[in-house]
């Protein structure tokens, strides 16, 4: 008797999620909605394993971990009393279906064995991203070095060129002293030239004009 109206707390249950669910969907804290239903914890687990097995809604996300429950409700007509009963499995599949230690076992191992290659599995993720993340450190400060050479290398060039600008200015000073207009007699003789770079480019001029 306890079980014969599971099917309308399920069809309560139904309606509430339906009723907060604009589009079908509801998101959020499924004890609260089923408290508002009338059901408590047990209750409103029973009522949605009935939904879930006869179609009426389907569970996309469990509200586990501070998460809301996700639950995609696919059909609102209401489940009877045969449709929750033939949802419950006869007492002679239950006798059948009860486990031996040695199928108990089995699934316990076979259950540790998946734990562990999972754990396995981010073990070797976390160790693929910290190499990934050391590589791109190393690569970072490989290319801010490199920026700072760069950096100096253009200071040191901007240096040398602004002494040539001066040199080839000074030099082009003192050819305009050496060859200038033609001096009238008893004009001072033109000084000499001080850079040493222009007086060898006058020398090899004279030499050549001589």
């Amino acid at each position: 008797m306890a079980r014969t109206n599971l099917h309308e707390l399920a069809n309560r249950l139904l309606g509430k999620l339906d009723e907060v669910s604009p589009g079908g969907t509801f998101d959020g804290k499924l004890r609260e909605a089923a408290a508002d239903a009338g059901l408590n914890s047990v209750r409103s687990a029973e009522a949605i394993k009935l939904l879930e097995d006869t179609g009426r809604i389907a569970v996309v996300q469990r509200g586990r971990r501070g998460r809301n429950t996700v639950i995609d409700i696919r059909s609102k007509q209401a489940i009877t009393l045969e449709d929750a009963e033939a949802m419950l499995p006869s007492r002679a599949g239950k006798r059948n279906n009860r486990l031996s230690y040695e199928e108990l076992g089995v699934a316990v191992v076979e259950r540790l064995m998946s734990l562990a290659r999972d754990d396995a599995l981010r073990s070797a993720q976390v160790d693929v991203f910290a190499s990934e993340n050391t590589r791109l450190r190393e690569r970072s400060a490989e290319l801010e070095s490199a920026f700072e050479q760069s950096a100096e290398r253009e200071t040191e060039l901007r240096i040398r060129l602004k002494a040539a600008e001066e040199a080839l200015e000074r030099g082009e000073e003192n050819l305009r002293k050496a060859f200038g207009p033609a001096r009238p007699s008893g004009e001072e003789a033109p000084r000499p030239v001080e850079d040493a770079d222009a007086r060898a480019v006058l020398d090899i001029l004279r030499s050549g004009r001589s």
